[in-house]
């Protein structure tokens, strides 16, 4: 019988959505983005699910575009006519929660932006890292000009990006492309124990961080306080009573029980 491309499954408030092409080394193909692009949906329409943890099956995290079915030479020089909004990774930016990568094994190109269109990354001391495209010929692909230089500046992702190598769990950490590297066997529950951390926060509260964070990109200081004030504005109105709750925990010396989401958050604004 033949298995789903990714498996989805939620614990409290916490999801977790694995890549389960593990013969393929998870490669991205277009069964695999479908279901993909469906997790997105399903999670920003949940007020239940806080926080997403995606992963791999087997050896792999994922291996990048799937060699077998990709039109490299694709005669509009473009992959697809798509709009930029449907794009696979930016449907993984757009999700309103935060988002970590469990990244049990290779992340390679598309692998790579995958994991770094994910709020945060919890990497295996397996784990590999490139951005490969140079070795089949290819300018950058995926997003990955924009996430890796993001992640780890303009020099970091050039020389990446320019050499094609392949980098270990301990210099990913090191220049800051993972924010932790934890023992493999171990790597699901503390990507899990983080998620479960980060549940127990104010879900709307950092939904409008997360905007505020992401939107910051490119402006300056200046430009970006108004959407600070903007996003608390809309705290107060969509969740004054974690905020309330937060206040009398604080004062009463307790863990804060926040109830989350009571209206639908609005659409996110064009990043």
């Amino acid at each position: 019988m033949a298995t789903e491309s990714l498996t989805f499954e939620t614990s409290g408030h916490v999801a977790r959505a694995t890549l389960n092409r593990p013969d393929a080394l998870n490669a991205l193909d277009a069964g695999l983005l479908g279901e993909l692009a469906n997790v997105c949906e399903q999670v920003n329409a949940d007020p239940t699910i806080r926080v997403v943890v995606f992963t791999g099956a087997g050896r792999a995290f994922c291996a990048g575009g799937d060699v077998k079915t990709a039109n490299f030479a694709n005669s509009k020089g473009t992959p697809t006519a798509q709009k930029p909004e449907d794009h696979w990774a930016a449907r993984l930016l757009a999700i309103q929660k935060p988002t970590i990568a469990a990244v049990n094994g290779v992340a390679a190109g598309g692998g790579l932006s995958l994991a770094l269109a994910c709020d945060l990354r919890v990497a295996s001391d397996r784990a590999r890292f490139s951005a490969i495209f140079a070795r089949i010929g290819m300018s950058v692909l995926d997003g990955a000009g924009w996430l890796l230089s993001r992640a780890v500046g303009h020099a970091k992702a050039l020389e990446m990006l320019f050499t094609a190598d392949m980098i270990d769990a301990a210099e990913a950490e090191r220049i800051g492309l993972v924010n932790h590297v934890v023992e493999h066997d171990a790597l699901l529950d503390e990507a899990h124990s983080l998620a479960d951390r980060i549940a127990a926060k104010p879900p709307v509260a950092l939904a409008l961080s997360k905007r505020v964070v992401y939107g910051a990109i490119g402006k300056t200081y200046l430009e970006h306080l108004p959407d600070q004030w903007a996003a608390q504005a809309e705290n107060l109105r969509l969740a004054r009573h974690d905020i309330l709750e937060g206040g009398r925990a604080f004062r009463e010396k307790r863990e804060p029980i926040f109830r989350g989401l009571e209206v639908d958050l609005p659409e996110d604004p064009e990043r």
